[in-house]
C-alpha cells in the first residue's frame, strides 16, 4: 500500500532576518522535516536553534524563500498565490504566551471571532465555541459571559487555545505553550492535547523546552541545533540517544536519566523508558531476573 503524502514536507529550508542589512541574522539553515497527517510531533533545541522560526513557517507568518519548500495540506507556501486566510483555517498556531492573543471582552466572544472572520453564519458559531472550549475544559455555560480579564492565567491560557481550536485546524502548533504553568495545569492541558489528538485525529506539533512534556504527548521527534536538522527518530529512539542530546545542550526526561544512570552502573535497563510506570515495569524485570 503506498504511503499517503506527508500533511507536512519541509526541505532544506533556509531563512536570514533582516537580510541585506547590518543586522543580518541567519535563522535557519537547512531544516528539513516531514510530519504525516494524524501524528504528534516534537521539535526540540537550544535557544536560538531555529524552533520558532521554523513553526512560524506553517502557518505562512513566514513566507519560504529560496532556496528549500514548505508544503502543507498540498499547498506550496512559497505560492504568491496562496489564500494565506484559508491556510490559516488549516493550520492553527498557540504562541508562547497565548493569553496574549485574547482581545475581545467576553470569553465566548473571543473564542468565537475566528470562525466569524470566516463567514460562518450565526448558528454555526455557537456550537463551534462550545465544542472548542470544551476540548480545552472550559464549560461553556458557566466562560462565555465571564470577561477575559477575570480569568486565571491557566483559564486565560486554555481560553486562547480554544480561539484556535474554534476554526477546527487540521493541524494544531503549540510553541512553547505550556511554559510558565504549573505542574498539575501543565499536565491537565496535556492530557486535553492528547484526547485531541488521539479522538480527533488532529496533527499535533510540539515546541517545548520540557523533555517531561515531549514523552508524553508526542512520538517522533526532530531535533535542531544553529538552524539546522541534526537528529530525528521516534521518541524513544531520541531520548535513548543521550550523550548526542548532551551535544547539543539537550537533556532527556528525569525518569530516562535515571534509566540511563542504571545502565552505566552495569544495569540491563531498556533507556528509551519515558515514565514512571514504564520505569517501574523495568525496574521490576531486572529484580525478578
Amino acid at each position: 500500500m503506498e504511503k499517503a503524502e506527508p500533511i507536512i514536507r519541509i526541505n532544506d529550508l533556509h531563512h536570514t532576518y533582516l537580510r541585506n542589512t547590518p543586522l543580518e541574522a541567519v535563522a535557519l539553515r537547512g531544516v528539513s522535516m516531514e510530519i504525516d497527517s494524524g501524528d504528534a510531533v516534537g521539535i526540540i533545541g537550544r535557544t536560538g536553534s531555529g524552533k520558532s522560526t521554523v513553526v512560524q513557517h506553517l502557518n505562512g507568518l513566514i513566507r519560504p524563500r529560496e532556496p528549500g519548500k514548505v508544503i502543507v495540506d498540498g499547498q506550496d507556501l512559497s505560492d504568491p498565490s496562496l489564500d494565506l486566510r484559508k491556510l490559516r483555517q488549516k493550520v492553527g498556531l498557540v504562541f508562547q504566551y497565548p493569553e496574549d492573543q485574547l482581545f475581545e471582552r467576553l470569553v465566548g466572544d473571543d473564542i468565537a471571532f475566528g470562525p466569524r472572520q470566516m463567514g460562518l453564519p450565526l448558528e454555526e458559531l455557537r456550537p463551534r465555541a462550545k465544542w472548542a472550549m470544551e476540548m480545552v475544559g472550559l464549560g461553556f455555560e458557566e466562560f462565555k459571559d465571564r470577561y477575559t480579564f477575570s480569568l486565571s492565567g491557566g483559564e486565560m491560557r486554555k481560553a486562547a487555545i480554544a480561539g484556535v481550536l474554534a476554526l477546527r485546524p487540521k493541524v494544531l502548533i503549540l510553541d512553547e505553550s505550556t511554559s510558565g504553568m504549573d505542574p498539575r495545569s501543565r499536565k491537565e492541558l496535556l492530557g486535553r492535547i492528547r484526547n485531541l489528538h488521539e479522538r480527533e485525529g488532529m496533527t499535533i506539533v510540539l515546541v517545548s523546552p520540557n523533555m517531561e512534556d515531549m514523552a508524553e504527548l508526542v512520538n517522533r521527534i526532530y531535533v535542531l541545533a544553529d538552524g539546522k536538522t541534526v537528529m530525528t527518530g521516534s521518541t524513544r529512539e531520541i531520548f535513548a540517544r543521550r550523550e548526542e542530546l548532551r551535544r547539543y545542550g539537550l537533556g532527556v526526561p528525569q525518569v530516562t536519566e535515571v534509566m540511563h544512570e542504571l545502565r552505566s552502573r552495569g544495569q540491563p535497563v531498556d533507556v528509551g523508558t519515558l515514565n514512571v510506570e514504564e520505569a517501574e515495569q523495568e525496574i521490576w524485570r531486572i529484580l525478578n531476573s
